[in-house]
């Protein structure tokens, strides 16, 4: 889609919106607060990262921190709790009518006595997946299940619905390990080729989408303000092997990937474990390989699936860039953007593994890295 056909429903850019609710209440509208500054940190397989800072909030007689709702006086430090439930809202026109970017909960309260000022509250926290990795519960494993199912169960437990790519086999067992149970979702999305993300309530498990369309065009000095693209052979590798032990047949197998077999591969092209095994072949006889020992692995095509997922992880990092443009509430992780304008070379369509969203007094900017879509 080009940036002009978002240009009308966005208010041509010039006014950005927002909204900031902490417990039913907007700070701006209900409370009438100063919001000066929002930034939202979204990232692929990891906790999305919120902060805003709020100004003119200390009332010098009471020498605290309040605000009014009607008659009501509001004690801004009981509102900003630890574990208070944040909504945060960007784009353009009504700030009602937003989809909601992010939904956390408070980790962080912040400010600055000053000589010669007024201090200013910094508030920051984090999605759900924060409390998914600070938790390690016991529990025994699942029988007859697929991991998408265990997906599933553990994000039961956190209150979050699921929308999960359905994973093959059923296995036997699936059972968390001594790790968290962020480790453990991130490990069965490596497992299976998946990767996973928190949208509002609601918990992703799927495939990436860098075989979709691209959300918006970005032209470098329309919309898109910079890139920085880098090429790094310095990950690749031209093969992994992961090592397992069957316990129930008493036997070794080894799962393999080679480069070439990445997903996306075009034929016309080399990825980077096929340019670092050509370099180096050429400098010092030998292909690089990765090899890892895996005891938990249960069969061979678990390993295989492993051993392409670590190809495919680093192959992904050959080519990545990161970019700034005007505020774009629908760049996120696991979006595809087109950006042109920047030569043969670097104009292509390229995948979103994270997204910054900051809304101060300069505006709406959101900056975002980014991978090739096609290895």
């Amino acid at each position: 889609m080009k940036l002009a056909a978002l240009e009308k429903s966005h208010g041509d850019f010039h006014v950005p919106s927002f909204a900031v609710e902490i417990g039913g209440k907007d700070l701006v509208r209900d409370l009438f607060l100063a919001v000066t500054r929002i930034e939202v940190d979204l990232k692929s397989a990891a906790a999305g990262r919120f902060s805003f800072s709020v100004a003119s909030a200390f009332d010098w007689e009471d020498r605290d921190f309040v605000a009014r709702s009607g008659q009501q006086r509001v004690d801004l430090l009981d509102l900003f709790a630890f574990g208070g439930k944040v909504e945060v809202r960007l784009g353009y026109g009504d700030a009602a009518r937003l989809a909601p970017m992010l939904t956390g909960f408070i980790t962080e309260v912040s400010t600055s006595f000053a000589e010669g000022g007024s201090p200013e509250l910094t508030v920051s926290g984090y999605d759900v997946l924060y409390a998914l990795g600070a938790n390690s519960p016991s529990r025994p494993p699942w029988e007859n299940m697929a991991d998408s199912g265990a997906v599933e169960a553990v994000a039961g437990e956190y209150n979050l619905s699921v929308r999960a790519e359905p994973t093959v086999p059923v296995r036997d067992s699936v059972g968390p390990f001594d790790e968290s149970d962020l480790a453990f979702i991130r490990r069965l999305a490596g497992r299976n080729g998946r990767t996973f993300y928190v949208r509002g309530s609601t918990l992703h498990f799927c495939r990436r989408h860098n075989d979709k369309s691209d959300v918006v065009e970005l032209a470098w000095g329309e919309g898109l303000s910079s890139f920085s693209p880098s090429a790094n052979l310095g990950r690749q590798v031209g093969e992994v092997q992961v090592h397992g032990w069957s316990a129930e047949k008493g036997e070794a197998f080894v799962g393999r990937a080679r480069r070439g077999e990445e997903s996306g591969h075009e034929p016309s092209r080399q990825s980077g474990g096929e340019r670092i095994a050509s370099a180096l072949t050429k400098a010092a006889g030998k292909a690089p390989m990765l090899s890892i020992p895996a005891a938990a692995v249960r069969d061979q095509a678990e390993a295989d699936a492993i051993a392409k997922g670590l190809l495919e992880e680093r192959a992904q990092g050959f080519v990545t860039g990161r970019a700034q443009c005007v505020g774009l509430p629908a760049i996120m992780p696991d979006v595809n953007v087109k950006l042109s304008g920047l030569g043969r070379a670097f104009s292509k369509v390229y995948y979103v593994t994270g997204a910054v969203h900051t809304v101060n007094g300069s505006g709406y900017r959101t900056s975002f890295d980014v991978e090739e879509t096609v290895l």
